[in-house]
């Protein structure tokens, strides 16, 4: 591009986590494919990634060119990116990508997504693929389309919902113990006696219904003592489910993902 070009943004992309404290993404990869590289290559377009967004960008002078190409085939061109996340452990805090989710009224569109690419049968398969329009639906003419560029888009990714079982070990007799909700919204079952598999006794209460993992969590769940009187808060704050610590254990007759979470007395 030259230095007298004029740089128009044709669009960006923002993803979100439902999993993290500011609600982006982390360590993600914006992969191209190949016929998309090949056709952004052609008109001089550059492409921007970082860990959470992708924005494709181009010289002023090229965009009657890529109105003249906005079809392929039959059907509108579509710039296709693969999404992938450098961590590791992703699969532990994110949830498989199945919809493209919900519009919101902030002016920035759902990200378009082929659901059928990124199919979990697929060898190495992205969390999910972009499928973005080079020229958006209702565009009907070079100088609409010139006059309303930098489309944006938002892909929001989510977080597991899991049953917190809270696992009490040592010594904790002569008590008789309650987890509870200091915001009163969730309920967990009572203390029960389990044996783990080491032959430890410990003391077991469940969340009555699944709850989401966050990065960090805001609910603040309560150890209390109610042969206490009054009832004694022994943890004022108990600590939230690691995406790390998942099991499936059937609860009710239900095969159920569950979050471990030790105390220790």
């Amino acid at each position: 591009m030259s230095p007298a070009a004029r740089f128009r943004m044709l669009m960006r992309v923002e993803v979100r986590h439902a999993f993290f404290a500011d609600g982006y993404a982390r360590r993600l990869v914006f992969r191209a494919h190949a016929g998309t590289t090949t056709f952004l290559q052609r008109f001089g377009a550059i492409v921007r990634r970082d860990d959470y967004a992708l924005a494709i960008g181009v010289d002023d002078a090229r965009l009657p060119g890529l109105w003249s190409e906005r079809m392929d085939g039959d059907g509108p061109r579509l710039l296709r990116f693969d999404l992938y996340c450098g961590d590791p452990a992703h699969g532990y805090y994110t949830e498989p990508v199945t919809t493209s989710g919900e519009g919101e009224d902030d002016g920035v569109l759902v990200a378009p997504l082929d659901l059928d690419a990124a199919t979990p049968g697929r060898l190495n398969p992205p969390l999910a693929t972009l499928a973005l329009p080079l020229v958006p639906e209702g565009a009907n003419s070079l100088e609409t389309w010139s006059s309303a560029l930098d489309t944006r888009y938002r892909l929001r990714l989510r977080s597991p919902r899991t049953v917190w079982k809270y696992v009490l070990a040592g010594d904790w007799q002569g008590r008789e113990l309650s987890i509870v909700d200091a915001r009163g919204e969730i309920g967990f079952t009572d203390m029960k006696r389990e044996v783990l598999p080491d032959g430890q006794a410990v003391m077991v209460a469940r969340s009555v219904a699944p709850i989401d993992l966050h990065e960090r969590p805001p609910q603040r769940f309560q150890l209390r003592d109610v042969t206490a009187i009054p009832e004694r808060t022994l943890i004022s704050r108990l600590p939230g489910a690691a995406p790390q610590r998942l099991w499936r254990e059937t609860v009710e007759g239900e095969p159920t993902v569950v979050s471990e979470i030790f105390v220790h007395s």
